[in-house]
């Protein structure tokens, strides 16, 4: 089991990476956190009006994609290995730019999963996590 980031489940929800994901489908079910769900959601909260058919068009089909995916949630553990996270990078004097993706590093190294993303530069400054880089998976 793999945990991607939002940045690979944007690029499965656009469309046009059937390759990447008959790869992912065969290796069994894979994980997202229950951060990747509040960016998705935000991303339909901004780009629709609440309320209309397309907004619940957008939810409808948010909802099928976050069902392809075990969600993890943010647990006392998580939040535990996130401040560890933070306090390292601070003391390296590392820039916090993105506390989600802390959260969703700190979700991978609890769960002992990799994480699979766009962003590796984002999550390779983190320690204790395997990173395997969406774009050439």
């Amino acid at each position: 089991m793999k945990l991607l980031d939002t940045s690979a489940v944007i690029d499965i929800d656009r469309g046009g990476v059937d390759t990447k994901v008959d790869q992912l489908d065969e290796q069994g079910r894979h994980a997202i956190s229950m951060v990747t769900v509040t960016e998705l959601r935000l991303g339909v909260e901004i780009q629709y009006k609440n309320g209309t058919n397309q907004h619940q068009q957008a939810c409808n089909d948010l909802d099928r994609l976050i069902a392809r995916f075990n969600v993890l949630p943010i647990t006392r553990p998580v939040a535990t290995t996130a401040a560890e996270i933070i306090a390292t990078l601070r003391e390296s004097g590392e820039a916090l730019d993105d506390l989600h993706d802390i959260y969703i590093g700190a979700t991978a190294r609890t769960q002992q999963l990799p994480v699979l993303t766009g962003n590796v530069d984002h999550f390779d400054r983190i320690d204790g996590i395997q990173v395997i880089d969406w774009e050439k998976f």
